[in-house]
């Protein structure tokens, strides 16, 4: 697998500072594979990630992450791959860390990194490159293989998720526009509505 151009993520409003948990470490994987992950993938957790070198031993906040795919409802934990902190870079056998223009690059499979916790509450919103959208002109998003899928509207079955658009632009990089992004609220239907 291969990097999805013009893709990142961004917690805009949400309560990241206080919430312990809603950082967590993650391995995206394929089927059983580990594959490359597109900054801002949407992702659900696959189990435990094992501890390297220890048989039968597990993390404890550290999980095999999946793409999400559109069954996602209410219940299901939806993370977005958010490698904001550093990139590895490879020269031979030598690994080094960076931590400047980090925008939109995303994790390279076998690595793990930072996976954010989506919050469906009607209130958080995110920051998304328009190469996570099959179009990023709707206003309504679901969610198709990790990725926003628009909608020509907001569901109304109770218990379930989407993104609602609130607003777009272009990140600004170094001193310079770069691609676009679109804002969206993570909403959901209320049981019960």
């Amino acid at each position: 697998m291969s990097f999805t151009a013009n893709t990142a993520f961004e917690a805009r409003v949400s309560n990241n500072e206080w919430d312990k948990l809603c950082n967590v470490t993650g391995l995206y994987k394929v089927s059983d594979d580990p594959a490359d992950c597109s900054a801002g993938t949407l992702c659900v957790t696959n189990g435990l990630l094992p501890c390297e070198g220890f048989a039968g031993i597990y993390n404890e906040n550290a999980y095999i992450m999946n793409a999400a795919t559109s069954d996602a409802n209410i219940d299901t934990p939806i993370y977005a791959c958010n490698p904001y902190e550093s990139q590895m870079l490879q020269g031979g056998n030598n690994r080094y860390h960076i931590g400047h223009e980090t925008l939109g690059l995303g994790i390279n499979a076998g690595d793990t990194d930072t996976f954010t916790l989506v919050r469906f509450d009607n209130i958080n919103v995110y920051r998304f490159g328009a190469g996570n959208a099959d179009d990023a002109t709707g206003t309504y998003f679901s969610i198709d293989g990790g990725f926003l899928k628009k909608e020509a509207s907001a569901p109304t079955a109770a218990g379930s998720i989407y993104f609602e658009k609130v607003g777009s632009g272009y990140f600004t990089k170094g001193s310079r526009k770069s691609f676009a992004y679109i804002d969206v609220k993570a909403c959901k239907v209320s049981v019960g509505s």
